[in-house]
């Protein structure tokens, strides 16, 4: 079992015009999501530095420095950014299914497609990083960006279970940390990243009952029962999470899919038309 040093309180929502998540002794830390071309491009190169550290044989963002896929250019994909004292330390992306598809989909299409056989309403996150060697702990910030990506998949999304191709070495901590309810024992070698990851997966209808009976009677920073769901902010936290979402535009979908990249020269024509299609027409938000 892996041990959680979350600090209880530190999480900081602050009103008026502006909302602010920040975190830490001194409130140092921040989450925003990535709504602007300047976030995003800094989230981007967050990941493909932090992968590129790790000595991943990374197949693509050579050439921008910035790690954008297909699914980032999805209109409904929202990204979140850690930052201390503005200084990016972590990055999560969460996408809903769509005609795209999910870029699992590309990895374990029978696993996928078992679950939409069984009607769950998915999302996908990804393209998690975290700095190490920075103060505060890489785990601390990758469970404040997952409770935002708890909260977005819920709330704005409507999800009903979360998908995602971990890395291989990281199963423990699904399995034993945020008790996903599957993660597969076999692995597959991602496109992407060469890596071995594996498919897992959480039924969120059903992640409250489970954090409920494995943590609620712990103590202090080690409940994340009451982190997920006893939070007293949430609803604070859900009105930050509208006011901020906002879609990729037409000129920032040119900038990283053909300025800074060649994804929308190398997407097969249909399924280019789908995502312009999306952009052209909009796309009702599941909320409505």
């Amino acid at each position: 079992m892996h041990i959680l040093r979350l600090r209880e309180g530190e999480s900081v929502i602050s009103g008026g015009d502006k909302y602010e998540y920040r975190f830490g002794p001194n409130n140092e830390w921040s989450v925003v999501v990535a709504n602007t071309r300047t976030l995003r491009e800094k989230t981007f190169q967050l990941v493909f530095d932090t992968y590129k550290s790790k000595g991943y044989h990374l197949q693509l963002g050579h050439k921008s420095g910035l790690w954008c896929t297909l699914h980032h250019l999805h209109p409904s994909t929202i990204s979140f950014l850690a930052e201390k004292n503005e200084q990016p330390v972590g990055t999560i992306s969460i996408i809903p299914d769509s005609r795209l598809g999910l870029p699992t989909d590309l990895i374990f299409p029978n696993e996928m497609s078992a679950l939409r056989n069984t009607g769950r309403r998915l999302c996908e996150v990804f393209s998690l990083a975290s700095v190490a060697g920075v103060a505060g702990s890489p785990v601390e910030v990758t469970m404040h960006l997952y409770r935002c990506v708890h909260l977005a998949a819920v709330s704005l999304l409507r999800a009903n279970e979360i998908v995602a191709s971990i890395m291989a070495h990281h199963a423990n901590f699904y399995t034993d940390v945020l008790l996903f309810d599957k993660v597969s024992s076999n692995s597959k070698q991602s496109p992407k990243t060469n890596e071995q990851v594996r498919f897992s997966h959480i039924n969120l209808q059903t992640m409250s009952e489970r954090y409920a009976k494995r943590y609620s009677q712990s103590n202090g920073e080690k409940n994340l029962y009451r982190w997920f769901f006893q939070n007293k902010e949430e609803s604070v936290m859900v009105d930050w999470l509208r006011l901020n979402r906002r879609p990729m535009t037409i000129d920032d979908l040119n900038y990283f899919g053909a300025l800074k990249s060649d994804i929308l020269a190398e997407t097969k024509p249909e399924t280019l038309a789908i995502l312009m299609d999306y952009y052209r027409h909009g796309e009702k938000t599941v909320e409505e």
